[in-house]
């Protein structure tokens, strides 16, 4: 019986080639979608899963009531770190994290290599798998332990157990023994760290940071094996607030938390709470690809079902015959279903082919996260596949299936029953099909609308002709700058302790009764001509002037429009409760946070040079690049001991450009997708409801029925449907759009009426291509041929 049912569907499937072939690339195309979309689920679902006792590890975080508003911080004082080690028992093993950008130095190369300070704990407490070295060395404040990825560019080897390696942080040179190397952990994990070593070392490299200093913040671990004891460890924790209050009057600390690791990259990136972690990826991220594979895959099941429908026409005889001989309605059901399965099991080979070639694509747009297929070793994603096999198969079949075998075999063999072309259901599928297929259309053009709004949006500073570089102290500054000076492609140079996308701190700021948190910045001569930044009202800082070191600061319209100030010039702002300062300039506002996040109000104040820490270069956007060659180049000579540090601003608006272009290219990819299997489905049905029609077509052209005429009988109804589906598919694509933007930007561009105009209009125009030749054709057919045929 399988055999003859085999044979059934493989002869049902010759006799519509085009129709099967359609059905099985769109239903493969989702499927490889699909299988895209689960490994990036997975991606997210696995982030620190590798770290065996994660369900054991805590983070130590801080919540602060401000102004009504509470925000967790992923950072505790430092000296919490020693603290709960001695008085809490119940924490069995603590470790603190900070880190620095330091440089190593093997003989006479430099590498860049980000270390991160943590106690001896930190390897017992995550998991890391080691390839040489004893993990128990990290008691050793003179070793350090590399990445594999690291050794190899160090030694070229992985096998450096006991080699020496210079450690270049600054103006300090410190000479380390190698006490291990380990696996590099995967990107789906918070510790993104080259290299690790003793946390004693962080306060040499950081000589101003001190052990006992409540105002430093580290990220705080600990390991608790009995979980009943977390409330008493949360409330030992509490005890430590009076400390940090007194000291930090400008952030009062509401409560300790005990944060579990698991689940904690995925909080913080919801919460944008501060760590030294790295976050999981954006909400927005893990579902966005999900539901682009489930709508690829329904208007593909759409496809299917109406394709079924609509050639089910040519097997009516086939279908009385059988019931005459006496099948059972059930048969017939499995024999239709089956047909479906097996098209579907077509459709997953050749799914699973193209998931690959998507994933390559998916990893070729983003920097940070690779993900990689696994089969055989999965039983969850062969479940997967499984149910996406069934799940398309019963969707797409299960109509036609039912649907088909309910017809009495008299009314079939007599020739009463017609069936094929359209009826209700196959309408109301193509309609949430080109409704899908707006949707993507819609949201590819405002993203595409959005990008552009992006790029052009104005921070309120020039992003694209400066350099920074950051040196150690003023001395170093002033020796760098004089050598600078030299080119004359450079505008302008200018010195600064903080700049609008580093290093900035904030703290609350007063004016009568209303009190907020800014962030501010420390800068010198110079530094808003060299930044860009637009002086609307006032003064700038006056060269060496004392007094506007001492008390002189220039704001943002936001801080001005936060305190309602219509004329700010010469306000009173109070700092730290003591320090009076007052408003000699305001500039236009400065978005420190990019696209991101909320725009900050923000304050500036002049400083010395001694303190500068930035040496910031502007030059002509046509010339930045050999000036920026021009500085490396006089850093090596001043520096050879560390390497050049140079950076174009505008590459911190990288990662927010290159977010929304990877959204565009997934929406166009959507749309193009969508269009083409709803296009495809618009000719299956136009083309069957055509061969359903031709008598009729025949006698109109008898009567005398024009071309243009029978177009319009011919095409009506999918006018309808099409005008139809542009509603509901512009109506959804106004919400979802502004949803989903919403999630990732502040500040974006939403859909407008040109949006949907343009869609409308591509939409229009790729069906009437699709169907126009089709129909065309059959009105200009010769009646004659038509009619003798039948």
């Amino acid at each position: 019986m399988i055999k003859n049912y085999l044979l059934i569907t493989l002869r049902s499937m010759m006799k519509n080639k085009l129709f099967i072939f359609i059905n099985v690339f769109g239903l493969a195309i989702g499927i490889g979608c699909c299988i895209v979309a689960y490994f990036n689920w997975e991606f997210d679902v696995v982030f620190n899963a590798h770290h065996i006792k994660s369900e054991k590890i805590y983070r130590v975080s801080q919540l602060r009531e401000f102004e009504g508003t509470e925000k967790l911080y992923g950072y505790a004082p430092l000296p919490m770190g020693l603290a709960v080690k001695q008085n809490i028992p119940d924490a069995e093993k603590v470790t603190r994290l900070n880190r620095s950008w330091s440089n190593f130095k093997v003989e006479d190369n430099l590498f860049p290599g980000g270390v991160a300070y943590v106690d001896p704990d930190f390897f017992d407490i995550f998991t890391f798998e080691f390839i040489n070295g004893n993990p128990a060395d990290l008691k050793d404040k003179s070793k350090v332990f590399l990445s594999d990825e690291l050794a190899r560019k160090l030694f070229n080897s992985t096998d450096v157990v006991g080699k020496q390696v210079t450690q270049v942080l600054g103006t300090n040179l410190k000479e380390m023994t190698v006490a291990g190397v380990f696996r590099k952990q995967p990107a789906s994990s918070s510790f993104f760290y080259q290299s690790y070593m003793h946390y004693d070392n962080f306060y040499d490299d950081a000589k101003e940071v001190k052990e006992d200093d409540w105002k430093n913040w580290t990220t705080l671990f600990v390991l608790v094996n009995n979980a009943n004891r977390l409330p008493v460890i949360h409330k030992q924790l509490q005890q430590y607030k009076e400390n940090n209050n007194k000291v930090r009057e400008d952030f009062i600390v509401k409560e300790f938390v005990l944060d579990p690791f698991v689940g904690m990259a995925q909080r913080d990136d919801i919460n944008n709470t501060w760590s030294e972690t790295r976050d999981a990826n954006s909400r927005a991220a893990v579902y966005a690809p999900a539901i682009m594979a489930i709508l690829i895959l329904l208007i593909a099941c759409f496809n299917m079902t109406n394709t079924s429908i609509a050639i089910s026409s040519r097997r009516l005889k086939e279908i009385g015959i059988r019931k005459v001989m006496g099948s059972m309605r059930v048969q017939l059901v499995c024999q239709f279903i089956g047909e479906t399965l097996f098209i579907c099991f077509l459709a997953l080979v050749i799914g699973l082919f193209l998931g690959e070639v998507l994933l390559m694509s998916w990893n070729a747009l983003w920097v940070d996260m690779k993900l990689t297929s696994h089969y055989l070793d999965n039983p969850v994603f062969l479940f997967f596949l499984v149910g996406v096999l069934f799940f398309t198969g019963l969707l797409a079949g299960s109509y036609p299936a039912f649907y088909i075998s309910g017809f009495e075999p008299v009314g079939i063999l007599k020739g009463k029953l017609k069936l094929g072309g359209t009826n209700i259901f196959t309408r109301v599928l193509l309609c949430l099909q080109y409704a899908i297929s707006l949707l993507a259309i819609v949201s590819s053009i405002a993203f595409y609308q959005n990008s552009i709004y992006q790029r052009e949006f104005d921070l309120g500073f020039n992003q694209q002709s400066v350099i920074i570089a950051y040196v150690e102290n003023g001395n170093e500054y002033e020796t760098y700058r004089n050598a600078l000076l030299q080119n004359k492609d450079i505008v302008s140079i200018a010195g600064s302790k903080h700049s609008v996308f580093s290093s900035r701190y904030r703290d609350p700021i007063k004016h009568e009764a209303k009190q907020f948190e800014a962030d501010i910045i420390d800068v010198g001569d110079d530094y808003l001509k060299t930044m860009g930044l637009t002086l609307v009202d006032g003064r700038d800082f006056k060269k060496d002037s004392e007094t506007d070191r001492k008390e002189s600061v220039i704001i943002t319209q936001k801080l001005a429009e936060t305190f309602k100030w219509d004329k700010p010039l010469g306000k009173e702002i109070l700092w730290h409760d003591t320090t009076r300062l007052y408003v000699v300039g305001v500039v236009k506002d400065v978005f420190t946070n990019g696209l991101w996040a909320e725009l900050n109000p923000m304050m500036i104040r002049y400083t010395a040079q001694e303190n500068y820490t930035h040496v910031i270069v502007n030059s002509p956007v046509e010339k930045l690049t050999d000036v920026n060659a021009f500085m490396e180049k006089e850093w090596k000579q001043i520096f050879p001991n560390r390497l050049y540090n140079g950076r174009y601003l505008n590459e911190e608006l990288k990662e927010s450009l290159t977010v929304s272009d990877n959204i565009v290219k997934m929406f166009v990819f959507l749309g193009i997708v969508a269009m083409i299997l709803s296009a495809t489905g618009l000719f299956t049905l136009v083309s069957l409801n055509i061969i359903r029609r031709m008598k009729e077509i025949g006698v109109r052209k008898v009567l005398g029925a024009s071309i243009g005429n029978i177009t319009r009988i011919i095409n009506t109804e999918f006018v309808i449907i099409l005008f139809v589906a542009s509603i509901l598919g512009c109506t959804i694509g106004y919400y979802l759009v502004d949803l989903l933007m919403d999630s990732i930007w502040d500040y974006y561009r939403n859909t407008t009426t040109i949006t949907f105009v343009v869609s409308v209009i591509l939409m229009f125009f790729i069906s009437a291509v699709t169907i126009g030749y089709k129909v065309f054709s059959a009105a200009s057919m010769n009646p004659v041929s038509t009619l003798r045929d039948e």
